[in-house]
């Protein structure tokens, strides 16, 4: 299995991990600029670069995409590392900034769980996963909720454990936020879906 694919966007809250040897990272578009800044250099640059100006050095690869598409460049970066075989992803600068746009990366990270992969999207102050027909090992993090949402119209089989609030065999809607706000009991939590898929968002308090 392939290591991971780390992908930087270009929303204005951008909070960096440590790149390990192996990772494919992505920059979209002018998330190129978040990965300067932070000292990355990224095997490939993506987007139809309208919010940015001048193009990546020589030596990075460059995929130019049409202005007028479907996919976002965000999405045009997951589909073609889905083609590379990478199955386990990490979406920087992709919260904060316009709405709209954030959540068109939840919609992508659940796109991901869809064709079998784990993505976790990440600022300093929340985690996002989705997570289909799966389960999910959290490790606590003090001062941290844990909050469970159904993105499909319904969620079958959720159970969690390892959390104040426990779920047995569980359906959740979209419609009704049940899961908000929960936290760790134990050192560690797990989240269960047996038919659907999941957001879990973990959330500092402080």
């Amino acid at each position: 299995m392939k290591n991971r694919c780390v992908i930087i966007a270009g929303s204005p809250v951008f909070s960096c991990v440590e790149i390990a040897s192996g990772d494919y990272v992505i920059a979209v578009d002018s998330g190129y600029r978040h990965a300067l800044a932070a000292g990355i250099t990224p095997d490939l640059v993506i987007g139809d670069f309208d919010s940015l100006q001048s193009l990546p050095e020589k030596g990075i690869e460059i995929i130019k995409a049409p202005a007028v598409k479907d996919d976002t460049d965000t999405m045009l970066a997951i589909k073609h590392a889905l083609t590379q075989g990478y199955k386990q992803f990490v979406l920087l600068g992709a919260t904060g900034g316009r709405l709209d746009h954030q959540t068109a990366n939840i919609s992508a990270c659940a796109f991901i769980a869809e064709q079998g992969g784990l993505c976790e999207m990440r600022d300093d102050a929340n985690v996002v996963y989705a997570i289909k027909n799966s389960r999910l090992r959290l490790e606590k993090k003090e001062n941290w909720f844990v909050s469970v949402f159904s993105f499909t119209e319904m969620a079958f089989g959720v159970t969690l454990t390892g959390l104040k609030y426990a779920l047995n065999n569980a359906t959740l809607t979209n419609t009704f936020p049940l899961g908000v706000s929960n936290e760790f009991a134990e050192d560690t939590a797990t989240v269960e879906v047996k038919d659907g898929i999941l957001l879990v968002i973990m959330s500092d308090m402080t």
